[in-house]
């Protein structure tokens, strides 16, 4: 088990949290101690055994040792998690209703304040860049936007997505269109505006070359038509293999696990003219 704090700059190390009450992850941590106290080469084998000779006087620090074993597991599958106190996940965003004990979280890929529950991680994180690309357009003065299926996720899962627009939810306009072509997910027609800007707090916006291009063409350069493309082509290792070593390692996913697809949806529209 890792317990590299959860601010890291680094991706890996704070990628997977399970979060718990504190006097239980107190315990971990203190078992951890004696661990590495005892032989910082500890195998999980040895550790079992050194578990059994050391002073257990509550239930929850034997329940720290079942947990410790678990991210054990995982650890020698490949993949680092972190058990997190409940306090200190007061500064981080979950989805409603969340966090809860036990689940395996997943860190936001370019927001290093939001974690998603690994079921919905691929889901989530797509929705997320998909209606940032969206929003950017239409801070931009975007009066026309059509979004095409180039590979991947298509229609079907694109009337998961919970992204709103002037007008409309997506998914509703998604399968009017899908009648016309069989690759266009959305069509839309918005008033639009001749003041563009960059919405504030974004995520991708950053990592994105070409929108930032469209951006400086628009705002800069009076831009009157644009293309670009959502793409969601990494699986940041949140996969089957991870899947099957969370389960077994008696962790919960939080839902029914949406597994990767390697996905490009192409944006292409017209601005308002000034």
């Amino acid at each position: 088990m890792s317990t590299t704090s959860i601010n890291s700059d680094n991706y890996a190390e704070r990628q997977l949290i399970v979060v718990m009450p504190d006097d239980f992850v107190d315990s971990i941590r203190k078992f951890e101690e004696e661990i590495i106290e005892e032989n910082k080469e500890t195998s999980l084998k040895e550790a079992a055994i050194l578990a059994m000779k050391l002073a257990i006087k509550t239930n929850i620090f034997t329940m720290a040792i079942d947990a410790y074993k678990a991210l054990e597991k995982l650890k020698q599958n490949g993949f680092n998690a972190t058990y997190i106190k409940k306090s200190e996940s007061s500064g981080l965003t979950f989805p409603p209703g969340h966090p809860r004990n036990g689940v395996l979280y997943v860190a936001h890929p370019a927001d290093d304040d939001v974690y998603y529950a690994m079921a919905s991680f691929h889901r989530m994180a797509f929705e997320h860049k998909f209606s940032e690309a969206i929003d950017i357009l239409m801070s931009l003065g975007a009066n026309k936007i059509k979004v095409e299926h180039i590979r991947g996720w298509s229609h079907e899962f694109c009337g998961e997505l919970a992204v709103s627009t002037p007008t409309g939810n997506l998914s509703a306009t998604a399968h009017n269109t899908s009648k016309i072509s069989s690759s266009i997910l959305y069509e839309a027609t918005l008033d639009g505006h001749t003041t563009p800007s960059i919405p504030d707090q974004l995520a991708w916006y950053k990592h994105e070359p070409t929108w930032q291009s469209i951006a400086k063409g628009r705002i800069q350069h009076g831009l009157r038509e644009f293309s670009l493309s959502v793409a969601y082509e990494d699986d940041f290792g949140i996969n089957a293999g991870l899947k099957i070593s969370a389960v077994k390692s008696g962790l919960e996913l939080g839902g029914r696990f949406e597994d990767h697809q390697a996905t490009i949806w192409r944006i292409s529209g017209t601005f308002t003219n000034g």
